[in-house]
């Protein structure tokens, strides 16, 4: 059987369409996947010449593609498989027996009491800082050479740091009031494409554990510093279970519902789900969009890119001054059009193999905004997480 390299454009046409749930027109395809229309149309025909099932069907006038099983290639590299679907199935099948025995998990979370005395809940004060949190990427394993510099132990290593770091701003800006975005991929799920590299620590509800965990850790430790927590979470694509071939069914919800049981008593802190993948909020005078971004592109100034962010800020009815923050493409970022700003969310985890092959890649980081009504620009602050 012929073995098949893809290079980067092949490889983002490839798994657009395969995490596509529905047939994409070309257009449709090359907004996902970030190339040109044109490269679109000769990655396909390249690929079918390779042997990749790649259909081409009607709907109406116009023709979309749907992928299947390649029929005589196989592939290497960044779409190989690591895992057996039966190793995949087992794991899940244990995820789902675990769910049912968290009880224990989150009395001891519930534990964890801050040691400062009940405060105001909401904000009300000029000042607000805004946390971005996303792509966390709990249970991901990466490894340069055959060292392992991230991976669960570090994780929680470097979320302290954030956590550190964050309550030094706040306090210098005279701040006690913070909003956390959390904007999905707080785990690295199990197996989200077929032909996905795929290597974790453990099993997806243990990577749900073990980031309920930190951030817990990190919200008791901002209360006792006297800082009010409010938080939007919305999904991320990483987590999708595909029990049911949901959208919903995430295992970035089940994180914040698990947080939501943690912090149902607490009056320091509150916690909306908004169970989708965006969702708008009010931080101060600002209007800001949570989105995880997958389907934005790289850059908001390409053609396609400024065409979806112009579209999701009508959708949502921007003004002047309104923010969007998205993740996805572990890369920090800031972009502006029409006197609306996007910030783009950097990873808490180093760039694994398969992000270098997309040549994505970027220090550590998350991104803290601090906000004061009237002030046009908001100083944005990325907060480099590595340990020393």
């Amino acid at each position: 059987m012929k073995e098949k390299n893809l290079n980067e454009s092949q490889l983002r046409v490839m798994i657009t369409l395969e995490n596509a749930t529905k047939p994409l027109s070309y257009e449709e395809l090359a907004t996902k996947s970030g190339c040109s229309y044109d490269g679109v149309r000769g990655r396909v025909s390249e690929l079918v010449a390779d042997g990749f099932n790649i259909k081409r069907l009607k709907e109406g006038s116009r023709t979309v593609l749907k992928y299947d099983e390649p029929k005589t290639a196989s592939v290497r590299g960044s779409l190989s498989r690591p895992n057996t679907y039966g190793d995949v199935i087992s794991t899940r099948m244990k995820s789902v027996e675990d769910y049912y025995g968290i009880t224990e998990f989150l009395n001891s979370m519930r534990k964890l009491k801050p040691i400062v005395k009940k405060r105001y809940k909401g904000f009300v004060n000029k000042k607000a800082g805004l946390l971005v949190l996303s792509d966390l990427h709990f249970g991901s394993i990466v490894k340069d050479g055959k060292k392992i510099i991230y991976d669960t132990k570090e994780a929680t290593l470097r979320m302290k740091r954030l956590t550190e770091i964050t309550i030094e701003k706040l306090l210098d800006n005279d701040t006690n009031d913070l909003y956390i975005g959390m904007i999905g991929d707080m785990v690295d799920g199990d197996m989200i494409y077929k032909n996905h590299v795929f290597y974790v620590e453990k099993p997806a509800i243990e990577q749900v554990q073990d980031v309920v965990s930190a951030i817990t850790q990190m919200i008791r430790d901002f209360e006792s510093s006297g800082i009010n927590v409010s938080i939007g979470c919305v999904r991320g694509n990483h987590g999708i279970t595909n029990y049911k071939n949901l959208e919903t069914d995430n295992w970035d919800n089940v994180v914040y519902d698990m947080l939501n049981l943690v912090f149902a008593q607490d009056e320091n802190v509150s916690i909306d789900h908004f169970q989708e993948d965006q969702a708008k909020v009010n931080v101060l005078d600002r209007q800001v969009v949570l989105y995880h971004g997958e389907n934005l592109g790289e850059q908001c100034k390409t053609a396609s890119g400024l065409k979806a962010f112009r579209g999701l800020c009508g959708k949502h009815k921007l003004q002047d001054g309104d923010i969007m923050l998205v993740g996805h493409l572990h890369t920090f970022g800031v972009e502006t059009d029409q006197c609306k700003l996007l910030i783009r969310n950097g990873s808490l985890s180093d760039a694994s193999e398969y992000a270098l092959k997309l040549n994505l890649y970027d220090t550590p980081s998350q991104t803290l905004l601090l906000l004061e009504k009237g002030k046009e620009i908001p100083d944005i602050v990325p907060i480099m997480v590595r340990n020393r």
